[in-house]
């Protein structure tokens, strides 16, 4: 709501702490707004709500300053509400027992999601039997496992390579050893040669699917080396460093994903056949059969009605709903609601509230709902005393229509017509012997047009301007001109149009000129009110905010860190220089001011006054930097350059450019 308007609140603080005794805000506080403390925590918990995409430019140092603002303009609204009684507002009041039901709904959820999770699904066990028949049963087809090798090469492209590192080899040098000497593939030389897996399928790492070498390798001991070989690479020596062999997943490796596949049916035949049945017996469930009762069922001492049914029905989306508005389709639904009731009230007999999981998912719901209150109560606030308190003032709504009288607000002649079509013949000797007994035109078009688009409209054909074509007419016929030149209420016809035999008649319209002001005047408070409601909220509501709750913001907290190296101070202060003056300014200053001997001092004063000038406009403090660059540093390469930026820092940039003989002027 406030992210165009935001106004800068650190340029219009009012520090009053000292003033009535309060204590200054210590490491880790950011702002106090009466006697609301925001902290860098919470700062920092705000900057992660924001989407990632959207969050870049504000984890900056300005960005960050800049999210403060919107987070003390929401409390000053909030605080403003509650002063104002707004948590008693109906509206507010509302929007608050919805969030309460949804926190409720989610409670609710949770415990009987958290109930099924523990009670129902961890207390179904695979049967050890089961599961060793499954694995009996599909051993071959599932958990058979392939014969693999790790395999490391040496790639060479020359004879003579291949005859060197033949030579190493059978001589017992270390196949690592010569792979890191020798091998001219990059990417595996400098471990050893190691390529990975080789499977029976034939796939084999760099090179692709070679069945044939992927035999060779498959069958080759572990340990030996198989080469040289060609391929599309070049000339290998393959080493197999590891074999495994084909063979079988062990059970208790496969295990969990049998378990898996057969626990679905096993927990679903329990919860159906096992714990609702004792679930219905243990809370006294009641189905009624009279179609006509009220109470469908009753659970205990609770009940599901034909009112609750047809709520379950409503809350189905549109697409689905027809499946369910039937007798069966309403015996499914009391079915499923009957055994929601009958879950809740087993997790809640279980003490299922306790759960972390339940206790999680309500937090979160209660902050949500929290959530929701203060966006009621800041919605209130700014409805009631922002909006309605800035209306729109004559004198702009008279500028504005005045402005763009001949433009928005002009135009041009326009007749409004109706039409009756129909066919030669009977049909049209019908029309027009009604309308020459004065039956109402738009009582013919309704009962004997042709011409659905118009017929179900009382044959009105809308506004047409004196230069357009007819809707419908395939242009502008002939007749045109003689329908644009009558008055209103003129009757004209039969015409032959591409539609049929046409009657029109002229209802109304309007001449060429300004719209008056009284039909427009709504639409142009609409146009003008969001800026002067911004303004009014930026200028007049927020300071008297901010001085009554007293605003404070801790500007120390947005330093950069002490621990923060003088090399990395200066190169901060320059990099803010274009996208955040300001903060490169205190930068600048601070440099100094934690490093006073260092030799880059009098570089950091004069680039504290050339921001000033070139970047804030401020030359009488930017005057002041380059004095004290002249004064402290007089030994400095930049005492000539601050001597002429006193001079000449502000006077206008053309007085600098030399003339051209096109710019001299002939008296």
């Amino acid at each position: 709501m406030f992210g165009k308007t935001a106004i800068s609140i650190a340029a219009m603080l009012v520090l009053l702490a000292s003033a009535c005794g309060t204590r200054p805000l210590g490491e880790g506080e950011v702002a106090r707004i009466g006697s609301r403390i925001i902290t860098m925590e919470e700062l920092e918990r705000e900057l992660q709500r924001i989407p990632p995409y959207q969050r870049a430019p504000f984890e900056t140092l300005q960005g960050r300053k800049q999210l403060l603002n919107h987070m003390i303009e929401r409390e000053l609204l909030l605080a403003a509400a509650i002063d104002e009684g707004l948590e008693n507002d109906s509206t507010v009041l509302a929007q608050v027992a919805l969030a309460e039901e949804m926190v409720e709904s989610v409670r609710q959820r949770a415990m009987t999601q958290a109930f099924y999770q523990r009670h129902v699904i961890e207390a179904v066990q695979v049967p050890d039997s089961m599961v060793i028949a499954f694995y009996n049963e599909y051993r071959d087809a599932r958990f058979r496992s392939q014969a693999t090798a790790q395999i490391a090469h040496i790639l060479l492209s020359t004879p003579q390579a291949v005859e060197e590192a033949r030579t190493r080899l059978d001589s017992g040098e270390s196949f690592d050893s010569v792979a890191v000497e020798m091998s001219e593939h990059a990417v595996t030389r400098n471990q050893g040669g190691r390529m990975g897996m080789v499977e029976q399928n034939g796939g084999i790492p760099y090179i692709g699917t070679d069945t044939t070498l992927a035999a060779m390798l498959l069958t080759a001991p572990e340990g030996g080396i198989v080469g040289p070989v060609e391929t599309s690479l070049g000339t290998h020596f393959f080493r197999v460093t590891e074999i495994e062999p084909e063979g079988y997943i062990p059970l208790e490796d496969a295990r969990e994903s049998i378990e898996s596949v057969l626990k679905p049916a096993l927990v679903n035949e329990y919860f159906k056949n096992t714990l609702i049945p004792e679930l219905h017996e243990r809370y006294n469930v009641q189905v009624f059969d009279d179609p006509d009762a009220e109470v469908l069922a009753t659970i205990g001492e609770n009940s599901i009605t034909r009112t609750d049914i047809e709520t379950a029905i409503e809350a189905i989306p549109y697409y689905q709903r027809e499946a369910y508005d039937t007798v069966e389709g309403r015996q499914i639904l009391l079915g499923s609601l009957i055994e929601q009731k009958i879950l809740e009230l087993a997790a809640d007999g279980l003490g299922m509230e306790q759960d972390s999981f339940v206790v999680a998912q309500v937090e979160m719901a209660m902050e949500q709902a929290e959530q929701s209150r203060t966006s009621a109560l800041i919605q209130e606030y700014y409805n009631r005393f922002v909006v309605a308190a800035a209306p729109v003032p004559e004198e702009a709504i008279q500028e504005y229509y005045t402005t763009h009288i001949n433009d928005i607000y002009h135009q041009s002649a326009q007749t409004r017509f109706s039409v009756v079509v129909t066919v030669r013949g009977e049909q049209q000797e019908l029309v027009q012997g009604l309308l020459d007994q004065g039956m109402p035109f738009d009582s013919v078009a309704s009962l004997h047009s042709i011409h659905e688009p118009t017929a179900a409209v009382g044959g009105d054909l809308g506004w047409v301007t004196s230069d357009a074509p007819l809707p419908y007419m395939g242009g502008r016929p002939e007749f045109a001109d003689e329908l644009f030149a009558s008055p209103v209420g003129t009757v004209l016809g039969p015409w032959t149009t591409d539609i049929g035999i046409t009657w029109f008649k002229v209802t109304d319209s309007v001449e060429e000129g300004a719209i008056p002001l009284a039909e427009v005047r709504e639409s142009i408070e609409a146009a003008l009110k969001p800026e002067v409601v911004n303004n009014y909220l930026r200028n007049t509501v927020f300071p008297a905010l901010m001085e009554k709750y007293e605003v404070e913001i801790n500007e120390e907290a947005f330093l950069p860190a002490l621990s923060i190296g003088p090399d990395s101070l200066m190169s901060l202060a320059q990099e803010t220089m274009g996208t955040d003056p300001e903060t490169a300014v205190r930068c600048f200053s601070l440099f100094v001011e934690r490093y006073p001997d260092n030799a880059r001092c009098d570089q950091a004063v004069f680039l504290r006054g050339f921001t000033l000038s070139e970047k804030l406009g401020n030359y009488d403090a930017a005057r002041e930097a380059f004095r004290e660059v002249t004064a402290n540093y007089p030994e400095s390469d930049l005492v000539d350059d601050a001597e002429w930026m006193i001079e000449n820092m502000d006077k206008p940039i053309e007085m600098f450019i030399p003339a051209t003989e096109d710019s001299v002027t002939v008296q």
